[in-house]
């Protein structure tokens, strides 16, 4: 019995696509400059060959490809008329600046936000909430500055500290800052500029009283 390679009906994967316009994001990635000496592999497959990563939970670049290949026949419904190499994605994350990736998200999110739902949102107050924090992705520190004491055992891990800002009505940021495993948490306050009458919710790592006073006085308040 021979492989089925028609579908009636679009796999969930392209269903997700579909809510992304392509050539929108084929025009971040030309104003990015982020397709420029590229033959095959431009920013929209980049695009789609790593959030079909992050949605299988693949952990390196050879497991994405042997997904792929396990896929092959159904790639066409994706918009990759070709089989990706290793070395070829490998190339582009190392070659495509990663503010293409921040563009599209803040193209959905902007696109998006006003569908989004939450138990909040009908709460006069829910719209002027925002959650402050960070969370740290660890690799090891060959490839990344570590943070803190050496350990006793010799080992240490460095990374890359995300920063978010997320309205509570929404609950997916709107203010996303990556920086090393070693900066303090409240250099993101700096980046806040929000509506008069905002009210923040932070840990006790954000203390910062000059920045305090600088939101107080354009009626940010912090709890």
């Amino acid at each position: 019995m021979g492989k089925v390679t028609k579908f009636s009906g679009q796999p969930l994967y392209v269903q997700l696509l579909n809510l992304a316009d392509r050539s929108k994001i084929r025009k971040i990635s030309k104003n990015n400059g982020s397709d420029r000496y590229v033959k095959r592999l431009d920013g929209y497959i980049h695009f789609v060959a790593l959030l079909f990563a992050v949605l299988m939970r693949y952990d390196s670049l050879r497991e994405l490809i042997i997904g792929m290949e396990a896929e092959a026949y159904k790639l066409h419904h994706l918009g990759v008329n070709y089989q990706i190499r290793r070395s070829t994605i490998s190339d582009a994350n190392n070659r495509r600046n990663s503010d293409f990736f921040k563009d599209i998200y803040f193209y959905l999110y902007d696109k998006y936000k006003y569908l989004l739902s939450d138990s909040l949102k009908g709460k006069f107050w829910g719209n002027l909430l925002y959650i402050m924090d960070s969370t740290t992705i660890t690799l090891f520190s060959t490839i990344l500055k570590g943070a803190g004491r050496n350990p006793k055992i010799g080992k240490k891990k460095g990374g890359i500290k995300a920063h978010t800002l997320i309205k509570a009505s929404e609950n997916v940021p709107c203010i996303i800052c990556y920086t090393s495993t070693a900066t303090h948490d409240h250099c993101l306050l700096k980046q806040i500029n929000l509506p008069k009458g905002s009210y923040i919710t932070f840990d006790r790592a954000y203390i910062d009283y000059l920045e305090f006073e600088r939101l107080t006085q354009q009626g940010i308040l912090g709890v």
